[in-house]
């Protein structure tokens, strides 16, 4: 079954799931990883909307559209910690990449050759980085060139700033340059940029506080007023025959009004779908703003998105035990 859903797959899809798993580290397969994606995801959602159908709370309808939706979810939640773990390996690789490219120039200063300094820079503090060092090391002493050995490295880790220090690096090499002096160079060009991404950071910080209370206060508490007027009109509605009374006033311009069939139920699953599509959309908008890169905005969906959704029912309950006792 694995193997058949792997076949079935779109080759980019394939493809994207491979890159990332090495960027992850993780050593599964990718015919059993997307298998397990689309198998589980399918059993998960279905499970789920089964047991809402049998409790009736969802109707044949909005069954199908339960299980699509946790369907779609359950993909892009898996989908996203992949995106999410590369990303972290991929930061925490940046922030000691200086330390480390000065550790092999001072190396390099001492008299060793490349592919020792590098073996003797490696250092269990550097996380990811260490075992793709010593993997550079290792196979330049087997006999590959360094170049290609160096190669392999922007392939393991989704890094731009290390894709570019591995280029500048070859190309330094490959014109005889000095490399103690290039290395010491991009570590400090490095340092630079990112004490210009937190001055940048710095300063967006308002744009960034002003999405999230629009996302995790404006919108829920406005669409948790609008849905209890709607409750308190329709309430009103059935004690007294509205379409009688317009059409009794249908004479008069001012009178000319219709019944909606729009319920609150309606209006509830509708404010809930819109919050939360608010918020996952926020989340990435967050996360452009503040590092430059929509995926970085993936990590606040699990917190703003259960948090406007909080809000929304506190206010409506809120609400309700305010003012339902005066319109009864």
């Amino acid at each position: 079954m694995y193997q058949f859903i792997y076949a079935i797959s779109p080759k980019g899809y394939k493809k994207w799931i491979d890159r990332y798993l090495q960027y992850c580290d993780f050593k599964i397969s990718t015919i059993r990883l997307i298998g397990f994606f689309f198998l589980f995801g399918l059993g998960l959602s279905f499970s789920v909307s089964f047991i809402l159908f049998l409790l009736n709370y969802v109707d044949t309808l909005l069954f199908f559209v339960t299980w699509l939706g946790i369907f779609v979810t359950f993909e892009i939640a898996t989908h996203g910690i992949l995106v999410f773990i590369a990303d972290s390996r991929a930061n925490f690789v940046e922030e000691i990449l200086p330390d480390a490219l000065q550790i092999i120039s001072a190396n390099l200063r001492s008299g060793l050759t490349p592919d020792k300094a590098i073996l003797t820079s490696a250092r269990p503090e550097f996380g990811p980085l260490e075992k793709e060092m010593k993997f550079v090391a290792k196979e330049t002493l087997s006999g590959r060139p360094l170049e290609e050995s160096l190669k392999e490295i922007a392939k393991k880790i989704n890094s731009k700033i290390l894709d570019k220090t591995i280029t500048l690096l070859i190309e330094g090499m490959a014109k005889g340059g000095s490399l103690t002096q290039l290395l010491d160079s991009i570590s400090e060009d490095i340092r630079q940029i990112k004490i210009l991404r937190r001055e940048i950071k710095s300063y967006v910080m308002m744009y960034g506080i002003f999405i999230f209370f629009a996302i995790v206060i404006g919108a829920p508490l406005l669409y948790s007023v609008s849905t209890f007027l709607v409750e308190t009109m329709s309430r009103f509605g059935s004690s007294i025959e509205l379409q009688q009374l317009f059409e009794s006033q249908s004479s008069l311009p001012i009178f000319k009004s219709t019944v909606t069939d729009v319920t609150p139920d309606f209006l509830i699953l509708y404010s809930i779908l819109s919050i939360s599509v608010t918020a996952i959309f926020g989340s990435l908008l967050i996360g452009l703003i503040q590092e430059g890169s929509e995926k970085a905005g993936m990590k606040f969906i699990p917190l703003l998105l259960p948090l406007s959704l909080a809000v929304f029912f506190i206010a409506r309950i809120a609400l309700q035990n305010s003012f339902g006792t005066l319109i009864v």
